[in-house]
């Protein structure tokens, strides 16, 4: 087997535009395999697009030692002028990349006539409610407690629940430097998936090694640069 193999095809705009000049293109081969960890990139190819074809043709480049028999693939594209998106693909691609065809990825529009951004809140002494952890939207129930955070600004402590017990312990910050010490928790019990949920907070917990806000959104990011834990900022009456 050659140490590297190619997945090819096209890239569409569902809703045709004009791209300015410095649009970049980005196609990212990923294994998603555990719903409870952050997608592993395998391989991943971005080129400036030039001109304006019906469909952008793009070729990227993979490692097979990295591709494992039984895993989940697939492939995302986002179109990107600096810091701003354009367009990102919305649907999961899915990829046999010990088998790769051409793909065709569909990406749609990002909305850009929002209200200015709000201005971003406190890391501290901010309710945060956990909304996604490893890629993953959390799931609600009435019988669970809201999976959230709380880090008190005064003691350097946070308190929250991982949506079945409460947890606890101490935190660090340095500029954009995020860590948190082993998490302590109570010793409720709950229903396989609750505790499976309120596990993968525990973890990303764990792996958090950076932080970045945005208006009312939180992410909590590991030491690859992906993000572990999504949360939004809740007003408490």
């Amino acid at each position: 087997m050659a140490d590297y193999a190619t997945l090819s095809g096209s890239v569409v705009l569902r809703e045709p535009a004009a791209l300015p000049a410095g649009t970049l293109l980005t196609v990212t081969l990923e294994d998603v395999s555990l719903a409870d960890a952050p997608a592993v990139i395998v391989g991943q190819t971005q080129f400036e697009v030039k001109d304006q074809p019906t469909a952008i043709p793009f070729v990227l480049d993979y490692p097979t030692p990295a591709v494992r028999a039984g895993s989940v693939y697939a492939a995302r594209a986002r179109l990107t002028l600096g810091e701003r998106l354009l367009f990102t693909t919305t649907q999961r691609n899915a990829v046999d990349p010990l088998n790769a065809v051409p793909i065709e990825l569909v990406m749609d529009p990002v909305a850009t006539d929002a209200p200015p951004p709000m201005p971003d809140v406190s890391l501290t002494n901010t309710y945060w409610k956990i909304l996604e952890v490893a890629g993953q939207p959390v799931a609600g129930s009435q019988q669970l407690r809201e999976p959230q955070l709380v880090l008190n600004g005064q003691d350097g402590r946070f308190a929250g629940s991982g949506g079945v017990n409460r947890l606890m312990g101490g935190y660090t910050v340095d500029g954009g430097g995020l860590t948190f010490s082993p998490v302590a928790s109570t010793m409720m019990a709950g229903a396989p998936e609750a505790m499976q949920q309120e596990q993968a907070i525990v973890a990303a917990l764990g792996a958090v090694r950076e932080f970045s806000i945005a208006g009312d959104q939180l992410a909590l990011v590991n030491d690859s640069g992906q993000p572990v834990l999504r949360a939004i900022a809740v007003a408490l009456r």
